[in-house]
């Protein structure tokens, strides 16, 4: 699903990776660890295009990525960043901005009691609730858009353990979703099939 060859990837001040290569399998959960400040965020971003390498080659769903694929390549992913700062203040105007269709309404409520926000949804200021709450709102949306690609940057950093299993249930019960994750927690490493040291 997933195919980096020789990245290399850095900034004036700081080598991320030199000559990174890994795989990641349809279906697999592989979380990308190291140190705070490493630049495992920067390598999520690499995959979206976001970013682009020094060097080396990536590939998605056997597209080579491009300026040519990367819509295409977005389009099969969607991606829930550390700090989630949208242009909405609730989970009603975050289904207005991602245009949701009727099924997928239905399939985010879903996720919402899933995990454990359903009281925080609808109107609800997000001023008014926790980073972690907002952060597992945010994600039941991304989930409700049913990508095959999942890219998770530190998912669990907000939650606490019993936020954690209920993230565990609900991803686990998403078939054939390939996840690419950034994290340093146990409990989340654990979880993955794999762990790829930066």
């Amino acid at each position: 699903m997933i195919k980096c060859e020789n990245i290399n990837l850095s900034f004036p001040k700081q080598i991320v990776c030199e000559n990174f290569s890994f795989e990641v399998a349809t279906g697999e959960s592989v979380c990308i660890s190291g140190p705070s400040g490493k630049g495992k965020s920067s390598l999520l971003k690499v995959l979206m295009g976001f970013m682009i390498p020094q060097s080396g080659k990536i590939q998605v769903d056997g597209l080579d990525l491009n300026s040519d694929t990367i819509a295409t390549i977005r389009n099969k992913m969607i991606w829930l960043p550390q700090n989630s700062n949208l242009p909405v203040d609730s989970a009603d105007e975050l289904v207005v901005l991602l245009q949701m269709k009727e099924e997928q309404i239905r399939k985010f409520n879903q996720f919402l009691e899933q995990l454990g926000v359903k009281e925080y949804g609808g109107d609800r200021s997000f001023n008014e609730i926790s980073g972690g709450q907002k952060q597992r709102i945010v994600l039941a949306a991304c989930l409700s858009l049913d990508k095959p690609i999942i890219l998770l940057d530190e998912p669990v950093s907000a939650l606490d353990d019993y936020s954690i299993d209920l993230l565990f249930a609900t991803l686990g019960s998403l078939p054939n979703k390939t996840i690419v994750s950034t994290s340093h927690n146990k409990k989340w490493l654990d979880f993955c099939d794999r762990t790829i040291e930066l």
